[in-house]
């Protein structure tokens, strides 16, 4: 089946003469108008057009292009009009008002005074679906070939394409998001978020819900076909367009609609908008957080590892059989092979490299080592890593860098035959993206080693503990077994917490020294999946609800790094002791 180019046209050259009134009040059918057309995506290379009005919905009109018309006989002519009746009607009773509730308003009565808005059909190059030109909302004398109507431009061969109404809907919210920033702010949207908006309109119009052969189902073909596409810069190839829509339904299975919504009204753009319409939400994950989640999540797409299901897409017909990634590239050969590679990355985009042992063995050097190094020139990476063992337990941890350098300890790694997948991204640009961004170096190295989490600064004479995330330790000879999360420690007060969760294993605990443990900070915060109450613990197996506000809990000294989240068994099996409050 074809694939659809669907794009906004932010640039044309200025000049040329127009026809019509500035203010266009209701037209009648029959009217015939010259427009100004794209000659880049005019399959003649015109740059205007003769058209006239065959359909008149509530809230549209569709002009068709006289040359084409013409040409058609009187079977094709009255096929056309009836796709054009039903895509109205479509428009009236399903798009305009099912949009216009998530993305709000387009500019109404706009330019020219017109509540409908205007579609014009005519021939475009083959591989261009439609077309969106921002020009069109101003008037003559700010740009010379406007159109000065509310209007969007689609090829005649959309119209005869079954996801024709998924087309409408994409060009509408270009409509309404020149609207919501660029004549209420000011501002010009990001391209691959604008993009991305329009890709979930066909979604909120409810054209995916039958997957098979929908326009959803063409994005994901298109995104595994090419998964490693930077998602911020936009080349406007079909690609960029498959990213985009994965990644926009993620974030709203994950955040609901409303924060779609929140992004669009709100005064930012980009990765701001998304980040102020999360605090305002009240969430504590940032753009760079969901995008390590998402990257992740291409690969497992399994709702049952991690917690709050944030390893997996939400919408029921996005499961793994139909939407995973594979892995980049793969190594295999340890413990006798040491891998150094170095390569270059753009922002916002993950690739996955797997390490793998392939067959049980026993060995003294039975410790991946991972080391990561990032430029520190443009470089702000992430590398979150994926490990799975021989009994398909598989936990997600993240590379700790320090001035972009650090170093993982995979435990176990030949005795148990396990997995890794690493996938490292940078995230220093965080707006005014373009089509050509420039790639940042990095580099890694994985080894086989002797187990020795402590890493010497010969420097400085010292020694640091450098235990991965999610790590179990247990001073020798000792009951307690401490969960690890960067600098910090939590204590798992009883056996029955231990054993309710799934990706921690009494194999996995390693017995140090009690110095070990001394550099790592104690805490005691907690808060359950799904619920935002923050409690501390005490040993005598009781919590205490922290109830103070965000402001409050940062003025008492704590910290949201030192929270932990928990699952509700543990949380529930602790007593309920009294409410700490506030006191400044």
């Amino acid at each position: 089946m074809r694939n659809y180019k669907l794009q906004i046209i932010s640039l044309i050259i200025l000049g040329g003469f127009f026809i019509l009134p500035v203010n266009v009040q209701a037209a009648e059918l029959g009217e015939q108008v010259n427009f100004y057309v794209d000659s880049n995506y005019d399959i003649s290379n015109r740059n205007q057009l003769d058209a006239e009005l065959k359909v008149i919905g509530n809230f549209i009109y569709f002009y068709v292009e006289k040359d084409y018309y013409n040409r058609l006989n009187i079977t094709q002519k009255s096929l056309l009009k009836e796709e054009l009746k039903d895509l109205a009607d479509e428009f009236d009773q399903v798009i305009y008002p099912k949009e216009r509730a998530v993305f709000g308003s387009e500019w109404s009565p706009g330019i020219d005074n017109d509540v409908r808005i205007t579609v014009l059909v005519s021939e475009l190059v083959s591989d261009a679906g439609g077309y969106f030109n921002t020009f069109d909302e101003y008037s003559r004398s700010q740009v010379s070939k406007s159109n000065e109507r509310e209007m969007i431009y689609l090829n005649v061969l959309s119209i005869f394409n079954p996801k024709n109404k998924s087309f409408l809907a994409h060009e509408f919210q270009h409509l309404i998001s020149f609207y919501q920033k660029t004549k209420l702010y000011g501002l010009e949207e990001e391209v691959w978020l604008n993009e991305a908006r329009s890709e979930y309109a066909s979604t909120v119009c409810g054209y995916n819900d039958k997957y098979v052969d929908s326009y959803l189902a063409n994005r994901v073909d298109t995104f595994l076909d090419e998964p490693s596409d930077s998602l911020t810069e936009w080349k406007n190839k079909v690609n960029d367009y498959g990213a985009a829509s994965l990644f926009i339904h993620y974030l709203i299975d994950h955040y609901s609609e409303e924060i779609l919504t929140r992004m669009v009204l709100n005064d930012q753009v980009g990765i701001a908008s998304i980040d102020k319409a999360l605090a305002e939400l009240g969430y504590t994950e940032t753009f760079s957080d969901i995008f390590a989640d998402w990257s992740v999540a291409n690969y497992l797409n399994d709702c049952q590892i991690g917690t709050e299901s944030k390893y997996c897409y939400l919408n029921e017909n996005l499961t793994y059989q139909r939407l995973h990634v594979d892995y980049t590239v793969s190594y295999s050969g340890f413990p006798n092979l040491i891998v150094s590679r170095s390569s270059s990355i753009k922002d916002w985009l993950p690739y996955w490299y797997r390490f793998r042992q392939g067959t049980t063995q026993s060995t003294d050097r039975d410790t991946l080592k991972l080391e990561f190094a990032g430029s520190t020139n443009k470089g702000d990476f992430r590398v979150p890593y994926i490990v799975t063992d021989q009994n398909n337990q598989t936990t997600v941890k993240f590379i700790s860098l320090e001035d972009q350098q650090g170093i993982a300890y995979i435990p176990n790694f030949t005795s148990l035959n396990k997995s890794v997948i690493m996938i490292p991204f940078n995230q220093y640009q965080k707006e005014n993206f373009g089509a050509n961004e420039s790639s940042i170096s990095f580099a890694f190295t994985a080894s086989s080693v002797a187990y020795s989490p402590i890493i010497e600064d010969e420097e400085n004479n010292e020694s640091t503990v450098n235990y991965p995330e999610g790590s179990l330790l247990r001073v020798k000879n000792s009951y307690k077994v401490y969960i690890i999360k960067g600098n910090y420690k939590r204590w798992v007060q009883s056996a029955e917490i231990f054993n309710q969760y799934a990706h921690l294993h009494w194999e996995d605990i390693i017995d140090v020294d009690s110095s070990v443990l001394d550099q790592y900070i104690e805490s005691w915060l907690i808060r359950a999946d799904g619920d935002k109450k923050v409690y501390e613990l005490n040993a005598d197996g009781t919590k205490h609800w922290l109830n103070m506000t965000a402001e409050q809990f940062t003025l008492t000294g704590h910290l949201w790094d030192m929270v932990y989240i928990t699952n509700t068994f543990e949380r529930d099996s602790y007593n309920t002791g009294s409410d700490v409050m506030y006191s400044g």
